[in-house]
């Protein structure tokens, strides 16, 4: 009896270490020693991933029993954490670009919300989102930044023992978000317009519940930019997005605001929602739009330079096009 007690007391200083190394986490309540897990391993298994791309993980841990215990892992692999003993739910995600994603609701397994920033300036053009015209229907759509990859998953059937020898806690990331890509060829006179092209696409997802493994209700439409290629008369965007709002089928609207050469603005509107809601793999979304057609201006018009540095552009009107697509 006297040996399995020093092997025991020889685990915790190593637990301790090994805690130190792989992550940070809130303090537990040191008064309850009989509710401990001393020493369990927590193990990301990327199975279910193409690649291991994620840097940085978090966990947390809920249970009936204790506050909501958050870890946060400096590796995509894992690490070993002290935490309490019993019935819990678990939730991880990855964390690699803290500043763009933003968390609420995190004390509430549910609830737990991962979500991005509003746009003040479409960066392409350096275009104010102030005054910019809407797609009809979804002028009260918040305009989100488009999010990067987050990995996740969630396990709500977890039971640790209070116990200071070895356990284990073995979560399986997959990808939480989806890749959208966007095409525009043979457009007509390309040459007129800047090489970077800005855009919105209406009625996406604004966020992720990663403890539901659900795109959340809430619609939006997210900012992106489109890259010119005036040898293939084209323009290409790929980009990450939440998804489809959870919910009932809406319609999707992609807006272009070109501010052409000689310093007009055209906006144009596109229907795509059937290759969105109609796309045969709903986590890869492949839009493809021809017939796009911008004015004929001269190559040197006169007018004032376009802004620089980070200045916003304002465009006093801007001539509008619809176009009814046939998909």
């Amino acid at each position: 009896m006297k040996k399995l007690y020093i092997n025991i007391l020889s685990l915790i200083p190593g637990a301790l270490l090994m805690l130190a190394e792989g992550c940070t986490h809130k303090d537990l309540n040191e008064e309850a020693h009989t509710t401990i897990a001393n020493h369990v391993e927590v193990i990301f298994d990327w199975s279910k991933t193409p690649a291991k791309e994620a840097k940085t993980m978090v966990l947390y841990l809920y249970s009936d029993e204790h506050d909501m215990m958050d870890y946060r892992f400096n590796n995509p692999d894992g690490g070993v954490i002290r935490t309490y003993g019993g019935p819990h739910t678990a939730v991880c995600h990855s964390n690699d670009d803290p500043y763009g994603h933003h968390l609420r609701n995190h004390q509430i397994h549910d609830e737990i919300e991962i979500y991005t920033d509003e746009t003040a300036v479409l960066v392409g053009q350096g275009i104010s989102t102030m005054r910019i015209p809407r797609a009809k229907g979804t002028e009260d759509e918040p305009l989100r930044n488009t999010p990067a990859m987050i990995y996740g998953a969630q396990n709500r059937d977890i039971n640790l023992k209070v116990t200071a020898f070895p356990q284990k806690l073995e979560l399986f990331p997959e990808e939480l978000i989806c890749r959208y890509s966007v095409e525009f060829v043979d457009v007509e006179n390309l040459k007129s317009a800047d090489v970077h092209i800005d855009a919105t696409i209406s009625s996406m997802a604004g966020g992720y519940y990663p403890g539901r493994m659900t795109p959340t209700e809430e619609a939006v439409s997210h900012t992106f930019t489109l890259t010119a290629d005036l040898e293939k008369g084209s323009l290409q965007s790929e980009f990450f997005t939440f998804g489809l709002p959870e919910g009932e089928e809406l319609s999707h609207k992609i807006c272009l605001y070109i501010v052409l050469k000689n310093r007009t603005g055209g906006f144009y509107t596109f229907d795509v929602s059937d290759q969105v809601n109609k796309a045969p793999d709903p986590r890869n979304v492949s839009i493809k739009i021809n017939g796009l057609k911008l004015p004929d201006i001269p190559d040197d018009p006169p007018g004032p330079p376009q802004g620089e540095g980070g200045i916003s552009i304002e465009v006093d009107t801007w001539d509008t096009y619809h176009y009814d697509l046939k998909v």
